[in-house]
């Protein structure tokens, strides 16, 4: 299994050798990972098996698991000449398998697969293609969001999209598996919102759809919390402002990854503080889009601080709301990057990255819908028009409510 992923890596370093990412990672944000990637290895490297207890051997692998995830997920995304540079200034595949080959010899089964990932295998959907918006129906965002919500009140018929009944049947279970995750992350949700009365649910859309959904299911059912105030901020929302990637850049590189270079963030209250700094003086910030993000949010009308949730992996649009909002309100994620761990701890709900990429991947966030245009002050998304998108989204989104409802008994206990 593990020989099997490190192929597929380099079976995937291989065919975009050459090609023109979509996006590159920035000069900041690249000295960075190679910086970190070169000390954590140079410390695992270190370690001998022999002398480290069970637990502490766990945890080397758990963190060098995630580390090669995420070069992993970001050849997959596209930033492929930026992920070349740290893969070659550090060998960081052929070391980290290195490291992984050696401490599972020492800690035995469980695979690194079944430690560390929340679907230890990957599940594929036959009829899912990527460009699926051309010919989609326009909605107001609100308005869409309240019809996904009635249409995912009954079973859908899911037969059809699949090849055979085996993937299927595998598929529904790895739905049942991440559904099932996302129902502990509301209710972890709700226990922090419970702390903290005064502030007002923002859902970070598209990968917090299922979040929104189900923090108003739970109003339904009479569990104290505050309407939530979804928001749709993302890069095709940015690249609707001229020169929306450099903006994106500035934002994650010189900003974010600008304050963890300079050492000039130890944890969260000082990034928040360096974030905001840097983002009001930032050349590629320009005051229209600014402008445009404040009115974005003043049409949420909040009636209290921001709770900004989000599932990952750096935050850096939570932190960019904050910045909008003077630092007042809170943050939350689903999970993060490994080096974000220690400053992100109070704030996460799961220290493994390697459950992200479930979590954001599914139908009904990856696939469903995107932003298409804003216009008098309301956001507009455009919807697949594939059926078979359609049908797999609202069944996971029936899904997570069945499960959720299961759970009203405990969280009424909570009130």
């Amino acid at each position: 299994m593990l020989w099997g992923i490190l192929l597929s890596t380099k079976r995937i370093i291989a065919n975009n050798l050459g090609y023109f990412c979509k996006s590159s990672m920035d000069r900041i944000l690249i000295l960075f990972l190679t910086q970190h990637y070169q000390l954590r290895l140079q410390n695992f490297e270190q370690l001998d098996p022999e002398r480290c207890t069970t637990d502490e051997l766990i945890k080397v692998a758990a963190e060098a698991s995630s580390l090669r995830k995420f070069i992993i997920d970001a050849y997959e995304e596209g930033y492929t000449q930026s992920t070349n540079q740290i893969v070659s200034q550090t060998d960081a595949l052929e070391r980290l398998q290195r490291i992984l080959s050696m401490v599972s010899q020492r800690l035995g089964p469980p695979s690194e697969q079944e430690r560390f990932y929340l679907c230890p295998e990957p599940v594929l959907i036959d009829t899912v293609e990527k460009k699926s918006f051309e010919g989609g129906k326009t909605f107001e965002l609100l308005a869409y969001l309240d019809r996904i919500d009635n249409q995912s009140e009954s079973v859908m018929e899911i037969g059809y999209c699949f090849e055979n009944a085996n993937r299927k049947e595998r598929w529904q279970n790895k739905t049942q598996i991440v559904m099932a995750e996302m129902v502990e992350f509301l209710i972890w949700i709700v226990q922090r919102l419970k702390q903290q009365p005064e502030v007002v649910p923002i859902p970070l859309l598209r990968d917090t759809l299922v979040v929104q959904l189900g923090l108003k299911l739970l109003r339904c059912y009479g569990i104290p919390v505050r309407e939530p105030k979804p928001i749709l901020l993302s890069r095709k929302f940015l690249a609707t402002f001229q020169g929306g990637e450099k903006i994106y850049d500035a934002l994650n590189s010189d900003i974010f990854y600008g304050a963890l270079y300079e050492q000039k963030a130890c944890d969260l209250m000082a990034l928040r503080h360096q974030f905001i700094v840097r983002a009001r003086s930032h050349p590629e910030i320009p005051s229209s889009f600014i402008q445009a993000n404040r009115d974005y949010l003043a049409t949420l009308a909040l009636d209290g601080f921001p709770f900004v949730i989000e599932t990952g992996m750096h935050g850096t649009f939570p932190l960019w709301l904050l910045t909008l909002t003077d630092n007042i309100g809170d943050m939350v994620l689903y999970t993060t990057v490994p080096w974000m761990y220690s400053i992100y701890r109070d704030v996460v709900f799961r220290k493994n990255y390697n459950y992200l990429r479930d979590i954001e991947t599914i139908v009904a966030h990856d696939h469903l819908f995107q932003f298409d245009t804003m216009s008098n002050g309301k956001v507009f998304v455009k919807e697949t028009p594939q059926m078979n998108i359609r049908s797999l989204a609202l069944y996971e989104l029936y899904v997570f409510k069945e499960l959720l409802k299961q759970k009203i008994y405990e969280l009424n206990w909570m009130r």
